[in-house]
């Protein structure tokens, strides 16, 4: 294994899931009602940034989209895929022939990734995925690397616990530097590959200043969400916009009263 100390990443030189659970439907109007919108419905937002992981192989008792050859593991480009910690197994990296594992998770949520040979590149982005968390710090490196894999012909992989927050930010991040899509379009893109994909909002405000700092300008802005109370990016409007049209019933049946 030939692990990557990020921390000495020569910055001059490099500059040249499975499928998560889904959320039982929840009655905004009803939590409302109850008087615990404010932390119920902040609950639903959040819930899907550390979601519980589903064992490789479960039974879902519904469709499931292939995203690449193997279930659970989303194909982004030719030499880049994303997954959650639960598919990235020996098996899975040795039909796809990855040459190198990015994992963006702390030692505390998962243990070093099994590598398929001993020549494999490794390195761990030690990131919780919390809006504290600091991953612009990592978002040059991390596109650097995995752009000096490519151009070698390697075959790269990221992955964090679910595949959903950290590990596609990152990818976001490295299609924003290096195949020049802005923030809106690489997260179309990645969506189109991985439905299940939300970075955190601190996240995607980092990604935001990213794309500041590269080309002067930003596609995503953060908008008000009315039933949560705080802004969200743009580009998560259609996720939320039943959410705010529940809320906007609710509160026209408060006025009736």
């Amino acid at each position: 294994m030939k692990e990557i100390n990020i921390n000495s990443v020569n910055h001059s030189e490099l500059l040249s899931g499975c499928q998560p659970p889904v959320p039982a439907p929840v009655d905004v109007t009803k939590v409302m009602e109850d008087g615990k919108g404010g932390n119920q419905i902040q609950a639903l937002l959040e819930r899907n940034e550390n979601p519980p992981e589903v064992l490789a192989g479960a039974t879902l008792h519904r469709p499931m989209r292939t995203f690449s050859p193997i279930s659970g593991v989303s194909k982004l480009l030719k030499n880049l895929y994303l997954c959650g910690g639960s598919a990235a197994s020996v098996g899975m990296m040795q039909q796809l022939d990855v040459t190198f594992v990015i994992n963006a998770t702390t030692v505390t949520e998962l243990t070093d990734t099994p590598l398929p040979a001993e020549d494999t590149r490794y390195l761990r982005i030690p990131v919780k995925d919390n809006r504290e968390a600091n991953l612009e710090r990592y978002f040059h490196d991390v596109a650097d690397l995995i752009e000096e894999e490519s151009k070698a012909g390697g075959v790269v992989l990221v992955h964090c616990v679910a595949g959903i927050s950290r590990s596609a930010s990152l990818c976001l991040a490295y299609l924003m530097k290096y195949h020049r899509m802005s923030l809106k379009d690489a997260y179309n893109h990645i969506k189109d590959k991985r439905p299940q994909i939300r970075p955190n909002v601190s996240f995607v405000k980092q990604l935001m200043d990213f794309e500041q700092n590269l080309y002067g300008t930003r596609t995503v802005t953060m908008v008000y969400c009315h039933a949560l109370d705080q802004e969200l990016p743009d580009i998560y409007e259609p996720e939320f916009r039943t959410m705010e049209l529940l809320y906007q019933k609710f509160r026209r049946n408060i006025a009736r009263r």
